[in-house]
């Protein structure tokens, strides 16, 4: 005899289980650690406040400061992916890769509007007719965030704790540095916005942007079949 699932059933429990994950938002948004972010939003806050106080923001200094914030954004958006309940679960409602993803998407939305943010303000500290490209800069941040949480969502699998977190942060940072060794020619960082290898700097950032986000979505697979 064989047992087939009603039409009607089988489209129901698809949708009971996205409507399960919309409401672990709000528990998923009090369960997250925002310590990390919230320090390197005041961090960030601090550097470009201080820096140059009371004067127009040089245009080098204002890029270095949203490509530190940028780095330090993504670092602390990892521990989002800390969950000191994962392993009590068991066969939860949602899949696992379904509260990952949205710890992913409120971490990481979370650290992109606190670097618009962070980059408005420093346009306003701009001398007038600075050449300083949102598109491009908010690419440098995306890839930095995107290694950093995938790092994390493959670091939280082995580890549990805010350790897990760490080492997401050393490898953030240790492939962030490793870019700064590369000859001009494909060199990531170029100092001065527009000019130089720039264009081709943020060709190649646009090419590798899909890299993390691709090594995200392998790690938030569901740890068992």
């Amino acid at each position: 005899m064989s047992l087939t699932m009603p039409a009607g059933l089988a489209t129901t429990v698809p949708r009971t289980r996205w409507h399960a994950a919309v409401l672990l938002i709000r528990p998923l948004a009090k369960a997250i650690d925002w310590g990390p972010l919230a320090l390197v939003t005041a961090f960030v806050g601090g550097l470009l406040s201080l820096t140059q106080s009371g004067q127009p923001l040089s245009g080098q200094d204002a890029l270095l400061l949203m490509r530190v914030a940028g780095t330090l954004l993504g670092s602390a958006a990892a521990f989002a992916l800390v969950d000191a309940m994962s392993a009590d679960l068991g066969a939860a409602a949602v899949p696992r890769w379904v509260r990952q993803s949205l710890r992913c998407l409120l971490a990481g939305g979370a650290a992109v509007a606190i670097w618009l943010a962070a980059f408005a303000y420093a346009l306003t500290r701009l001398p007038d007719g600075a050449l300083f490209p949102v598109g491009d800069l908010l690419i440098e941040m995306a890839a930095c965030l995107g290694i950093a949480l995938a790092a994390a969502a493959t670091a939280v699998r082995h580890a549990p704790g805010r350790q897990a977190a760490m080492t997401a942060v050393v490898v953030q940072l240790g492939l962030v540095l490793a870019t700064i060794l590369l000859p001009d020619q494909v060199r990531l960082w170029p100092p001065t916005c527009g000019f130089g290898y720039w264009d081709q700097a943020h060709q190649l950032w646009l090419a590798l942007l899909p890299l993390p986000y691709a090594w995200l979505a392998l790690a938030l697979r569901d740890l068992r079949r």
